[in-house]
């Protein structure tokens, strides 16, 4: 299993413990409050490898500038959505290149690659999906961080446990909520639970397979 320490730290950045549509209207303080939350949250899964090396340092510390100035052009360009997105691609790109020139690095972590890759998979279940439906379809920038999310998550912990009738359970659960509390049905009532259900797939063939 490929350690994806690196990765995760710019996920768990910039969208799993941070609502990303916010962060794109902040200024000053609030800022550089992020800027710092970012060091902090990238360091944390890697902290005891990184800095072994020159490498690890130098991988590190580039990364970090990149991620900073794409704080900074989020917040610049926060109205134009299209542009937003490539900015977002271009940090997950240097969190993925900067992750694969570490591997070596990485393995010799406390965090497992499988807790870790465990981890990244609940990320992308959970705020990979919102990200989508904020930003592309149905593009629902002020989508609440909740919706959705709890059957997606239940879905993948239960299913990557191999408990596949409590996870089929997490998806009536979810429908009969929206019948409760949403009532108007629109695409996120096919999309979130589909979706669900093919990332966590995707990951329980992965790690088990």
């Amino acid at each position: 299993m490929a350690p994806w320490h690196f990765l995760l730290g710019h996920v768990v950045a910039d969208h799993a413990f941070t609502n990303n549509e916010k962060i794109r209207k902040y200024k000053g303080l609030k800022l550089f409050g992020h800027i710092v939350w970012s060091f902090f949250a990238i360091l944390a899964f890697c902290f005891d490898t990184i800095f072994n090396s020159l490498k690890g340092v130098v991988i590190f510390t580039s990364f970090f500038v990149l991620h900073t100035v794409v704080d900074i052009l989020r917040v610049k360009y926060s109205k134009r959505r299209r542009i937003v997105d490539i900015l977002e691609l271009i940090a997950l790109s240097g969190a993925f290149l900067g992750n694969l020139m570490i591997f070596d690095l990485l393995k010799s972590s406390y965090l497992s690659p499988e807790f870790v890759y465990y981890l990244l998979g609940m990320s992308v279940v959970s705020v990979g999906v919102t990200y989508i439906f904020r930003n592309f379809y149905p593009g629902v920038p002020e989508m609440s961080d909740i919706e959705g999310i709890s059957e997606r998550l239940a879905f993948f912990v239960f299913m990557l446990a191999g408990k596949f009738l409590f996870a089929f359970l997490s998806l009536v659960l979810g429908f009969l909520y929206r019948l409760w509390r949403i009532k108007k049905f629109d695409a996120t009532w096919w999309m979130s639970p589909s979706l669900g259900v093919a990332i966590s797939a995707v990951w329980y063939i992965s790690l088990y397979h």
